[in-house]
């Protein structure tokens, strides 16, 4: 288990029962109680589910604040039965020993003495014990650190000898591995004059090998399916992977990269099909989807070793599962130099697709233009007398499409579109150490006169009834403030107003950000234009992600993009995430990227994942739900997603479009009222705690 900071629980009494606070992401969340409950501390030494803290309290009745699955376990921890958040139906049980809750921003586990019903009131699920008894809650964060680390030389051959031992952090060699809390985060990889590893740590025996040229840009693209696999990495002349005699080759006419991303996405799908017959016996949506295209034998295969299991695998054509994958999630190009090897543990982590751009296509810094209708967000000091700062050679890259849903850089120059991910920005996710407070600091800083109606973002935050923020509006700050401001313990700073390549506007004069020593303001908006230098000073000196800007953008732009980045941040989004859909809110949303780690988010969404709908009306006065999912770094690739509606019983794979439904006015209202989510009509962008089906006409 993490050796990270424990979650917490307290009682609460209005209405009573059970807070239970997580410190290392952050989160709040509420177990309701009929009556006061004492707790007592409870050792984990002996429970049966992994968690890191435990509490037990006496109670008749458990309700949670919201709409979620429940699994139903014996003593031999089989599910006797599940319940996924259905309002027209209970599920009552006297052989459920332990209740397992999915889809929570922290994993919570429940053993009960006593005969269990569950139904649905309302938004809640409530938990109804046959009378009063003891029951145990047990918690776990969902944050994990690197067990060790890697010491290598700037030698192929020691790079390929690191990958080959990243799978040293896989909990499980069966198909539940394609769960994300039952990978782990593999160890640390820094550069050093001779080869080392930490004690404990060491590869599988899966029997799996992939055979590659030793080159780094052979080496870098396999990283993350060598992690999955718990492979070993071997030099040969032709790229292959090998598995109980059979092998699969990785060169084949789309291209090396392309064909081992291909093999990651087939072999995981494929697990994740598998483990329905396995702990987690759900009906998966995508597997009645494939049932009919391929004849696999699933409880045969879950029940063989890794390598035997890929094999099977391996008979089946991709061409028969593309259609009904998950969209992956991420891409991230990875420039093929030594100086790179440190950040593949997070890639790794991530389970993202690599790529190496060996000869990016290369463009100008875009030239400000000539005229603009409204004003846009520069120093004041700049004006047709006295020209602007000029920046420095700045290298703009753009990178070649990609069909993941998100895209990282990582590498010289500023990617048009992206993701600019730095090493000591990913560092920080394991570094960061717990708050000695649990809210939300959020800070918007506004110092332009003209710009104050943009002071409305601060309205945007703190909708979330389960997360407490503590949200603050400054005006016309110092340079003296905004630099204790950003050496403050501050979440998120939201600045509106004036900044050059020099600078950061602020009433007395400009504040450079090369000047600044103290850095601990974690995330940041530099709403204003020509920010990316200065924004690029706070990564390096301790902010983990940011947004900023590349040229001159106007101040209506500017406020859009503002207003609805606060929004899907406000909910949970990933940056990155956050960005993209702001982006497409403005046609000069291009000049906006984010940088350092770009898959934070602010906080937890309520449903653990995110929702983006589309919704449409059909000639039988019913509406479309085009429902779309996004993974974050704590409900990332692989998990099950629970759709609250009572026209599917199925459980989903996220990312990417999960399905579409055809829903009633009143179906689709409940639907919405379970959480804020932003979703598409006719075009605009709408959320859906500001609207009901009779307003989309």
């Amino acid at each position: 288990m993490s050796n990270s900071p424990r979650p917490e629980f307290e009682t609460i009494s209005d209405p009573f029962g059970v807070l239970v606070y997580d410190p290392i992401e952050q989160i709040r969340f509420e177990l309701h109680t009929s009556s006061s409950p004492t707790l007592r501390p409870k050792s984990v030494d002996n429970y049966q589910f992994p968690v890191t803290s435990a509490v037990t309290f006496s109670t008749d009745r458990i309700v949670v604040p919201k709409l979620l699955g429940v699994y139903g376990r014996n003593q031999n921890f089989e599910i006797v039965f599940s319940w996924s958040g259905e309002t027209e139906r209970s599920a009552s049980s006297r052989g459920a020993s332990y209740l397992e809750f999915d889809v929570l921003p922290i994993k919570l586990y429940l053993a009960v003495n006593s005969p269990v019903t569950i139904s649905a009131t309302g938004s809640n699920t409530v938990i109804e014990l046959g009378s009063e008894s003891v029951v145990t809650l047990g918690a776990r964060s969902l944050h994990e650190r690197p067990a060790g680390t890697i010491t290598v030389p700037d030698d192929v051959d020691a790079t390929m000898r690191a990958v080959s031992l990243l799978g040293s952090a896989l909990k499980t060699t069966s198909p539940e591995r394609s769960f994300p809390t039952l990978r782990g985060h593999p160890p640390t990889i820094e550069r050093g004059e001779k080869f080392s590893v930490s004690d404990g740590i060491e590869r599988p025996d899966t029997g799996v090998e992939l055979v590659i040229p030793p080159t780094r840009e052979y080496v870098y693209p396999a990283t993350s399916l060598a992690y999955y696999l718990g492979a070993k990495v071997v030099p040969g002349t032709s790229p292959r992977l090998v598995a109980n005699g059979a092998e699969y080759e990785l060169d084949g006419p789309a291209g090396y990269e392309t064909e081992v991303g291909r093999a990651l996405q087939h072999l995981f799908f494929l697990d994740c099909l598998t483990r329905t017959e396995g702990l987690y016996q759900m009906p998966l949506h995508e597997r009645q989807q494939v049932e009919s295209r391929i004849d696999l034998d699933y409880a045969a295969l879950y029940e063989m070793p890794l390598a035997e299991r890929l094999a099977a695998y391996f008979s089946v054509p991709f061409e028969l599962l593309e259609t009904s994958s998950p969209k992956w999630h991420l891409t991230t190009d990875v420039t093929p130099t030594p100086e790179n090897v440190e950040v593949l543990p997070f890639i790794a982590d991530d389970l993202s697709l690599v790529r190496c751009p060996t000869e990016p296509k290369k463009n100008p810094t875009r030239a400000p233009p000539t005229k603009i209708g409204d004003f846009c967000r520069g120093t004041e000091s700049e004006s047709e007398s006295e020209p602007r700062a000029m920046p420095p050679d700045r290298l703009t890259v753009e990178p070649e499409p990609t069909d993941s849903v998100e895209h990282a850089w990582v590498g010289e120059g500023c990617p048009l579109g992206s993701n600019k991910v730095t090493l000591t920005s990913l560092q920080r996710r394991i570094e960061r150490t717990a708050p000695d407070r649990s809210n939300i600091r959020i800070r918007v800083v506004c110092n332009d006169e003209a710009m104050r109606a943009e002071g409305i973002v601060k309205e945007m935050y703190g909708f979330r009834k389960l997360v407490d923020y503590d949200v603050e509006i400054a005006y016309d700050l110092t340079t003296t403030e905004l630099r204790d401001l950003l050496a403050s313990p501050i979440d998120f700073l939201h600045y509106i107003g004036h900044v050059d390549y020099d600078g950061i506007q602020c009433a007395d004069g400009i504040l450079d950000c090369r000047d600044i020593e103290n850095v601990q303001v974690r995330t940041f908006l530099l709403n204003a234009c020509r920010s990316y230098e200065q924004g690029t000073e706070l990564i390096e000196k301790g902010s983990h992600a940011g947004v900023v800007t590349l040229s001159d953008v106007s101040n209506p732009t500017a406020t859009k993009v503002g207003r609805t980045l606060a929004r899907h941040l406000n909910v949970g989004f990933p940056f990155r995430v956050a960005l993209s859909i702001a982006r497409k809110q403005t046609l000069s949303g291009y000049e906006y990227i984010t940088i350092g780690d770009g898959g934070m988010s602010l906080c937890q969404p309520q449903s653990g994942a995110c929702y983006y709908g589309h919704v449409s009306r059909t000639d039988e006065e019913k509406y479309l739900l085009e429902l779309r999912l996004y993974v974050n770094q704590q409900f990332s690739i692989g998990m099950y997603n629970d759709v609250l509606l009572d026209v599917t019983e199925n459980v989903y794979l996220g990312s990417g479009t999960l399905d579409t439904f055809e829903l009633t006015a009143e179906e689709l209202d409940g639907f919405f009222e379970l959480e804020s989510m932003p979703f598409e009509y006719d075009g605009d962008l709408y959320w859906s705690d500001d609207i009901t089906a009779a307003d989309l006409c």
